[in-house]
């Protein structure tokens, strides 16, 4: 604890933004002091540390061992700091202005999403709750701090994060099955069969290159291989492709049930066994004591539990 004593605390920030600047400018610019300010500062943290932290190297400037070393400590830091600051004893949700970030697919967006919204407005009418999509760095991004809760599927290693996240607490939220969908003058009759199922093209989402579903993770897992033909960015967009064409789209039948328009195409059982998805909710331990997430989090659950 001595050491505390001979740091200044107002440096840890500007420390942190200059270790993820990597350039006295950008971060200067980043935390809207002049460049003589924090170069000043970095040559007290160069005095502190005992090392000159960023170095140059041609054109750009690079992190020295120690200044990699102190990325994460540094960081974690700081977000326990905000966590604290932004604590309070108790959550009012009937007058609370405060902001949630949370990242999810589109298929929650349309079948979960509109519960969990009609659910705050009537219990927490100022609060905002800022969606983005889930994709790989999502996980990076709710251990840095820049969103509070992730809703995925509960197998992390579908994001190549197996073994992986230790600080990250999850809950259950709901499940879903999955259904194939064709045009409706698809030429596979009433009933798919494997051959179908291996014969047709398929459309798939893309989240990335590093992330599977759950359909390719299975497929995978058996030795499967099937013909992709096209890739597009969201499981509902998989539905709008379908009329006209002879591919095969697999979907939440959530989502089917919801959004399919059955005039124009055809719902079928997999010939595979495609498992079960479940929905969970993760989030970081550093926010498991908020009164505020502990709320947010019981009506995440609510509204999951009336999708049965």
């Amino acid at each position: 604890m001595a050491n505390l004593n001979r740091f200044d605390f107002n440096l840890l920030l500007a420390l942190d933004t200059l270790l993820s600047e990597r350039s006295v400018t950008r971060a200067a610019d980043r935390l809207c002091v002049t460049q003589p300010a924090l170069s000043g500062s970095l040559q007290r943290l160069r005095q502190h540390f005992d090392d000159p932290l960023l170095l140059r190297v041609g054109r750009e400037m690079e992190l020295t061992p120690k200044a990699r070393a102190l990325i994460e400590p540094v960081r974690t830091a700081l977000l326990h700091i905000n966590a604290a600051l932004e604590t309070q004893a108790i959550f009012d949700p009937g007058t609370s202005e405060r902001t949630f970030r949370v990242a999810m697919s589109d298929y929650c967006v349309h079948v979960y999403l509109p519960k969990v919204v009609r659910i705050l407005a009537a219990r927490a009418p100022q609060l905002r709750l800022m969606i983005e999509n889930v994709f790989g760095p999502s996980f990076s991004r709710l251990e840095g701090g820049d969103i509070d809760m992730v809703i995925t599927h509960g197998d992390r290693s579908l994001f190549g994060r197996e073994g992986r996240d230790v600080d990250l607490l999850t809950a259950d939220l709901f499940t879903d099955s999955f259904v194939c969908v064709v045009a409706r003058d698809h030429p596979i009759g009433e009933t798919m069969t494997k051959d179908d199922y291996l014969s047709y093209p398929h459309a798939l989402a893309f989240f990335g290159a590093n992330v599977r579903t759950v359909e390719e993770a299975e497929i995978e897992r058996r030795g499967i291989v099937i013909k992709e033909l096209l890739h597009v960015p969201t499981f509902a967009g998989l539905l709008q492709m379908l009329p006209g064409t002879e591919m095969i789209a697999t979907v939440q039948s959530k989502l089917a049930e919801q959004l399919a328009d059955t005039d124009k195409v055809r719902l079928l059982r997999p010939p595979i066994n495609l498992g079960t998805l479940q929905e969970t909710l993760i989030w970081h331990n550093r926010s498991d004591d908020d009164p505020g997430h502990i709320w947010l989090r019981e009506v995440l659950k609510e509204a999951a539990a009336e999708l049965g």
